[in-house]
């Protein structure tokens, strides 16, 4: 690859998943591409973490399903993601002007809030998914963390504030001053959990297709036929997931429901018993609070895996991000700038956030055409709300009841410059947030 193609590639976060920390060191199924002419009662486009719990479901109930992806499963941002299982949802403010002012998606939600942990166990998903926790971490306190804390809590989740001392047995440094720690949530491997839903639903009778990316979506008759360069699939109904990593020329108006946003992926290689006693002895998934630069876990491998938002111009360059990383780690934890650690992956994804500020959109169920729905748009949350609404979705369609779905169903209509989210935060937000990060730093 051309230095002007890789940096391309890096840019647009379609840069080889080979590149990601995720996929397993032995190699997922490769699913074969769609070379027939074949039948399906639902259609699903796009094998990231929603249209492979939708397909699973769907399959699990009984219905034939076709499962299509451009490339092969986990591809796209399902794969490149920074493995936290977020266990709430932020700042979703479009739910007051639904139907029911949301109410029925918050108790989906808290129902079915562990519905990675429940699948990897119900199915035997091996995802290297664990329950630990996660902790948000500040230099000082903020009232809005004791504020949502308190909210969570009154919905029945397990969550506290925390001050310096506990902050410093479960993280093992003492830069934070406050902090939130969550019971539920943890870390997933976005990668093998896809993977293994797609496995799960092919063992129920779902047909999948890799290396297959749609070229057409035709109405023929009551029913859709998708085209392929090989084959092609008809259906009574057909489900768009494609999620952020978008691109047709059959539904076009699609593109621009969401705001785009570039992240890249950092992983280091295994840390010694040394650095595993002094960062994060608690295991615990980590973020920081407010700015979050760093969403940190620890893997099943004893590998630190974060994500950041690159600035423009710059997503190829790995080595810095990693020097960032490094930095945040050695003022967080001083003891580490002793204990060489190096560098096992970078790599670049997209995002499709619903709304112009970052946690504060939702997913989205669109009505296409008769038939046609895409469900879309997931943001930061995707891990945990992606599977849950392919889930409700699923039952909802096996049931033909779709009074049950607890998104509003809305036509999708194209955001006045959807590129603005990104420019905000790349060229704008993240530069001035490190600063702060490192002043806030320099202060204590």
């Amino acid at each position: 690859m051309s230095s002007s193609a890789a940096y391309a590639a890096y840019e647009s976060g379609t840069v080889s998943i080979a590149r990601s920390a995720w996929p397993a060191p032995a190699a997922s199924p490769r699913w074969p591409a769609l070379t027939a002419d074949i039948e399906a009662e639902v259609a699903v486009i796009g094998a990231g973490v929603v249209g492979a719990s939708l397909a699973l479901h769907l399959a699990e109930r009984g219905l034939r399903v076709a499962l299509v992806e451009a490339r092969q499963p986990a591809d796209g941002a399902s794969g490149r993601n920074a493995g936290q299982v977020q266990p709430y949802f932020g700042k979703f403010g479009e739910m007051k002007a639904w139907p029911d002012g949301g109410q029925r998606f918050v108790d989906y939600y808290l129902r079915h809030r562990n519905i990675i942990f429940e699948l990897c166990a119900r199915h035997g998903i091996d995802a290297d998914a664990a329950p630990c926790g996660l902790v948000a971490a500040a230099y000082r306190e903020y009232a809005s963390m004791t504020q949502n804390a308190a909210h969570w809590r009154a919905l029945g989740y397990q969550v506290e504030t925390i001050g310096a001392g506990r902050l410093r047995e479960l993280l093992g440094t003492e830069r934070y001053a406050f902090g939130v720690h969550w019971q539920d949530g943890g870390r997933v491997n976005p990668h093998m959990f896809t993977n293994g839903m797609v496995a799960v639903a092919a063992r129920h009778g779902a047909q999948v297709f890799g290396d297959s990316p749609v070229e057409a979506c035709e109405r023929v008759g009551r029913r859709w036929k998708l085209r392929s360069a090989q084959g092609s699939v008809t259906a009574q109904k057909v489900v768009v997931c494609t999620n952020g990593h978008f691109g047709n020329a059959f539904f076009p108006e699609l593109a621009r429901t969401s705001y785009p946003l570039l992240a890249c992926g950092v992983a280091t290689t295994p840390l010694p018993p040394a650095l595993l006693e002094i960062i994060n002895p608690a295991r615990v998934a980590m973020s920081q609070f407010p700015l979050g630069l760093y969403p940190m876990v620890l893997d099943g491998r004893n590998r630190l895996v974060t994500a950041t938002i690159p600035g423009v111009g710059g997503a190829d360059d790995g080595k810095r991000y990693f020097s960032y990383l490094l930095r945040h780690l050695h003022r967080t934890w001083p003891a580490t700038r002793d204990v060489p650690i190096e560098l096992d992956a970078y790599w670049t994804g997209m995002t499709a956030n619903s709304a112009p500020a970052y946690q504060a959109g939702g997913p989205r169920l669109y009505h296409v055409a008769d038939g046609v729905m895409a469900l879309m748009n997931f943001g930061a949350g995707g891990n945990v709300v992606g599977p849950m609404m392919g889930m409700n979705l699923a039952h909802a369609l096996a049931d033909d009841r779709p009074q049950d779905i607890v998104l509003p169903l809305e036509a999708p209509v194209a955001l006045q410059s959807p590129g603005r989210f990104e420019f905000k935060i790349r060229r704008v937000l993240i530069p001035i947030a490190r600063v702060i990060d490192r002043f806030e730093r320099i202060r204590l």
